[in-house]
């Protein structure tokens, strides 16, 4: 499998040493904050950018409060974190995404993520994000990506470049926001819990599900999990 890297001009994508008025080499160490619901995924991340010795994992996160709480109390390079980790206190998905792009512009961001549906991903690309790695990736991949974003450049798994730019096939039926709706609905939110999320009201997610599922000709909930299902926005989808 072929993977889109692309650097900064000039530069590698291996971290540069720093030089001390003395002369001593020392490493230009790059912090990192890590951002999984799953500790399993969080200690998987850990222990392959261990091997590094110029980055630094700083902190790690298992919902987007956290995150940006670790964001103000420890200053990084890069973020790595999931698109979807929906039981925290603020918005996960695309919503914490472009806070964290506001609110940190400084910092870079590497989405790794189980979801596959195209709408999703190019509202992530959209925001300008450094990188996007799927989860089915072999664990060496990592390393190339986060190489590659620290020095500047924008990593994107396998041929998803491509496939963000090609015309999609059966994924342009649903907005982006209307995909946010359903890929939190997918997870067992209620609509009120998505409008407390998003800061919506109850009748303007209500709208959106109802258009969502007009488009797509389903008829019931249920069916409305199994074409999330279908198209990676459900946990269960890739």
């Amino acid at each position: 499998m072929t993977h889109t890297a692309v650097t900064a001009a000039g530069r590698g994508v291996s971290n540069q040493c720093a030089r001390t008025d003395s002369n001593d080499e020392v490493f230009a160490m790059k912090r990192i904050l890590l951002a999984d619901d799953h500790p399993v995924v969080r200690t998987g991340l850990r222990s392959v950018l261990a091997h590094v010795p110029e980055w630094a994992i700083v902190g790690e996160a298992a919902d987007a409060a956290q995150l940006e709480d670790l964001l103000l109390l420890h200053p990084c390079e890069l973020v790595i974190t999931d698109l979807s980790m929906p039981f925290g206190q603020r918005p996960d998905g695309v919503r914490m995404l472009a806070d964290i792009r506001r609110n940190h512009p400084r910092v870079r961001l590497l989405v790794v993520t189980s979801f596959s549906n195209l709408v999703v991903l190019r509202a992530v690309a959209r925001l300008g994000v450094e990188g996007i790695l799927e989860k089915t990736c072999a664990l060496v991949v990592l390393t190339e990506a986060v190489s590659t974003v620290l020095a500047g450049g924008r990593f994107y798994s396998g041929d998803l470049a491509q496939r963000l730019k090609a015309s999609a096939t059966g994924t342009r039926a649903l907005s982006a926001k209307e995909s946010e709706v359903v890929r939190l609905m997918a997870h067992g939110l209620s609509i009120k819990q998505i409008a407390d999320i998003h800061r919506r009201t109850v009748s303007t997610i209500s709208r959106q599900k109802g258009t969502a599922m007009k488009r797509l000709n389903l008829k019931s909930d249920y069916e409305l999990m199994l074409y999330a299902k279908s198209i990676g926005l459900s946990p269960s989808g890739s």
